[in-house]
């Protein structure tokens, strides 16, 4: 039987879902657990004058519990969890966080991450001789690999840099498997090079799960990369382009008559690039077909050369 799983991107001043899990763009970064909501603030900040909220939802009455530092809202088939703590010593902390964070899934019978979302200080500062980028691929991929999950059971993922030195982790756990997505316009990320880091990053480009509604695509952080290059470094206008072109080949490889992007998520490296991203997505998302809702954040991407990232959701 499919499972229920809602998305919506809604105006903070709109009424939204009463249980679920939330996601408010704001400092400072951290977790409030209250009867029936987990809410994630990731410690970015929305681009004015964006506001909105990030409601999931899923039926029934949900069980909230705590263990340490990992917080949980456990629905009948699906299962929000999160994680929050120092970012210092991040490969030491990426690798716990992720261990807790699977164990306790396990534990409750949620066996498969549909999506995960990561967010921490200084993405492009130096620890212990790596880029911290890649001190938080080798911690990440050191935990799905102890606990033996195979690359092709990937979950989709988004990691962003911020302004503030915290690590805020959460995911989407279910008990039916979600069905991962690559892009045939790149290299699937596990496979990157060594020379992008000593771990490859551990992640499906998209997930589908199929719901009550019909099918729910989780795009993962979608950047200008082609095989495994970055495309048009400095030019933000191409890049917006080629990130754009890499969403529609994985909306192809999914299947063209599934439902186009209900929201999307634009983190940018210069907020006043806003203006000219903007225009391209108003171009590719013309108006015989109405776009999606669009929130717009400052956020670092993982590579120097990269000006922005694009995540979302097909429902």
């Amino acid at each position: 039987m499919p499972l229920t799983l809602r998305s919506q991107l809604m105006p903070e001043a709109a009424t939204g879902p009463d249980t679920g899990l939330r996601i408010r763009l704001r400092e400072p970064a951290g977790i409030e657990a209250a009867r029936g909501t987990l809410e994630i603030h990731p410690g970015l900040s929305p681009l004015a004058p964006d506001d909105y909220v990030e409601y999931w939802t899923a039926p029934g009455t949900p069980r909230s519990s705590r263990e340490g530092p990992v917080h949980l809202l456990e629905h009948d088939d699906v299962l929000f969890a999160s994680w929050t703590g120092p970012d210092h010593g991040l490969r030491e902390q990426t690798e716990q966080a992720y261990q807790s964070l699977l164990a306790a899934c396990r534990t409750r019978g949620y066996e498969h991450l549909a999506r995960i979302w990561n967010f921490f200080g200084d993405v492009h500062g130096e620890e212990d001789g790596l880029e911290r980028y890649q001190a938080f691929c080798v911690g990440r991929a050191a935990a799905l690999e102890a606990l033996q999950v195979p690359l092709a059971s990937m979950p989709a993922a988004t990691a962003i840099g911020g302004d503030r030195r915290q690590l805020v982790i959460y995911l989407i756990a279910t008990r039916t498997p979600a069905k991962p997505l690559e892009n045939p316009r790149q290299v699937s990320a596990y496979h990157y090079p060594a020379r992008y880091s000593p771990k490859s990053p551990t992640f499906a480009r998209a997930t589908q799960l199929d719901t009550a509604d019909g099918p729910l695509i989780l795009l993962s952080g979608t950047a200008s990369i082609v095989g495994h290059e970055s495309r048009h470094p400095d030019d933000v206008v191409a890049q917006a382009r080629e990130t754009l072109a890499n969403l529609q080949a994985l909306h192809n490889t999914a299947g063209r008559k599934l439902p186009r992007p209900s929201w999307l998520r634009v983190y940018l490296r210069r907020p006043e690039d806003r203006p000219r991203v903007a225009a391209v997505l108003a171009e590719h998302y013309n108006a015989a077909h109405p776009g999606p809702i669009v929130q717009w954040v400052r956020g670092d991407i993982c590579r120097r050369e990269l000006l922005l990232e694009i995540e979302g959701v097909h429902a």
